[in-house]
């Protein structure tokens, strides 16, 4: 059996804002508080440092979200105090520019390191390439996909069998209806529409260009013009702040297909168990492909019908065909995507129940939070006891 006793993890990320990589440092953080590590977070600060706290996770709050050359540089002698001051036994790094500082450190006191890539492997330029390139210099390196591993083995040269493939999970029982007051997903549902029959679709994501937003108002456009009738309210939710320019455009473009009157653009929602299951159908459509997309699990979870395109990451999430767990439409595609939610609102009750259950048996089986967790264990202990 592995000697970890009292050994000390840290996990460094820029900030704790609600985000997929964020929620992962807090669902690692918290299995680590039952087992013999001991976890702690680096991070600038964020909304979901309170939540570490209160789960009893150790939390140190120093600037080191900047991406800038001579700051990184200046942070490892601070990042060499900390992991000497809270005698850490491995550092597990998910971003690129603390990821630098905390490399150097680690290997200054010849501490493990470890990377989890999170975002995009994409080929890039020569400087963006050496600046990524530090997150295959760990002692493990975890990709989120077989997607994302797949990216990094062939724009990076690296050995596909070297990386250690961790999909992300989440846990079931968060996403039961019964963990919600009888009135309180009606209240929601109310809140969010005009009358008790509307169909409720709900895109929770942040406020890029990438995430689709534009693709999903064109979709809506092009079904209220074949049905007039249609009966639905479309809800954006995500963090406002820093993207005021794009929200404007998503609201002017809305106007001008004459469907502002179905669109709500809202900002984060913290309970996103209560808005998922307050909602009917669930959109995720991308035009760059996820490397992961942890809103495809978290729908399916939450037993509702989730629609996303048909590349990266969600390809491995979804289940697709006759005994499908939920949709997948053609990237980037308007008329397909318009299809599928077309084909989505009209299947009866039977038919949803159906997907319903597949779809939460999908993500029980295959992508639970247990599962990542064990597995990312695995590699902490793997590492600690070669070294």
């Amino acid at each position: 059996m592995p000697q970890n006793k009292n050994k000390n993890i840290i996990q460094i990320i820029p900030n704790m804002e609600i985000g997929g990589a964020e929620k992962t440092v807090l669902e690692i953080g918290s299995f680590l508080k039952n087992t013999s590590y001991k976890p702690i977070v680096l991070t600038s600060g964020g909304r979901m440092v309170e939540i570490l706290r209160k789960k009893g996770i150790k939390v140190l709050i120093h600037k080191i979200d900047q991406k800038n050359p001579y700051s990184i540089y200046k942070n490892i002698k601070k990042f060499i105090k900390i992991f000497n001051k809270n005698k850490i036994s491995l550092v597990h790094a998910r971003s690129r520019a603390p990821a630098w500082s905390s490399y150097y450190a680690a290997k200054a006191l010849k501490i493990p390191f470890i990377t989890t890539w999170h975002g995009h492997a994409e080929n890039a330029t020569f400087l963006k390439k050496k600046y990524n390139s530090v997150m295959l210099k760990g002692n493990a390196v975890i990709a989120n996909s077989e997607y994302t591993a797949k990216k990094i083995s062939l724009n990076y040269q690296f050995d596909i069998n070297k990386i250690d493939i961790i999909p992300r999970g989440v846990n079931c029982e968060d996403f039961k209806t019964i963990n919600f007051p009888n009135n309180e997903i009606l209240n929601l549902r109310k809140k969010w529409t005009k009358n008790n029959n509307q169909k409720i679709i709900l895109l929770p994501a942040r406020y890029t260009r990438w995430k689709g937003h534009e693709l999903a108002i064109k979709a809506l456009s092009e079904l209220s013009k074949k049905n007039a009738n249609l009966n639905f309210s479309i809800i954006f939710v995500g963090n406002k702040k820093g993207n005021e320019k794009y929200i404007n455009h998503l609201e002017k473009l809305s106007n001008k297909l004459g469907i502002s009157n179905y669109l709500r653009i809202l900002e984060n929602f913290d309970n996103m168990p209560l808005a998922y299951l307050s909602s009917d159908i669930i959109l995720y459509p991308s035009i760059v492909p996820e490397p992961f997309g942890r809103v495809s699990i978290e729908a399916q979870a939450a037993g509702k019908i989730i629609i996303a395109s048909d590349d990266g990451g969600t390809k491995e999430t979804i289940v697709d065909g006759i005994n499908n767990s939920g949709f997948r439409f053609k990237s980037n595609n308007l008329d397909d995507l318009t299809n599928k939610i077309d084909f989505a609102l009209k299947l009866n009750d039977g038919e949803i129940s159906n997907i319903t259950k597949r779809a939460i048996k999908n993500v029980s089986e295959n992508f639970s939070l247990e599962n990542m967790c064990k597995k990312t264990l695995d590699v902490y202990d793997r590492i600690l006891n070669v070294l």
